[in-house]
């Protein structure tokens, strides 16, 4: 994945590859720093996209707390050659020790 990827064709496999890879999660009043926590295969079926449907699941700080909604994730490398960008609607799934969960759906 590098450049502005079209979210139709994104896969799991593309999540994969990137699954070490710094994310920043750009907002109007600032950034947040997450990781990629977990990449999950969904159900098939009719209907399902091209490649499959998944979710991966983003951890982020305690602190601040991203309400639900669409954002700019930079997922890599600092220079845009080697950086993928990506407008995803993210929902808060989880607390923990560790920080907060949000999960973004492909379907």
């Amino acid at each position: 994945m590098s450049g502005l990827s079209d979210l139709a064709r994104v896969t799991l496999a593309d999540f994969e590859t990137v699954r070490n890879e710094p994310v920043l999660l750009v907002a109007a009043n600032g950034s947040l720093a997450l990781s990629i926590d977990e990449i999950r295969q969904m159900g098939s079926g009719a209907g399902v996209r091209d490649g499959g449907a998944f979710s991966v699941v983003f951890r982020g700080p305690q602190a601040p707390f991203v309400e639900q909604g669409m954002y700019r994730l930079e997922i890599g490398a600092g220079d845009a050659g080697n950086r993928t960008e990506l407008e995803l609607f993210l929902v808060p799934v989880g607390k923990d020790a560790e920080g907060c969960l949000y999960e973004a759906v492909f379907t």
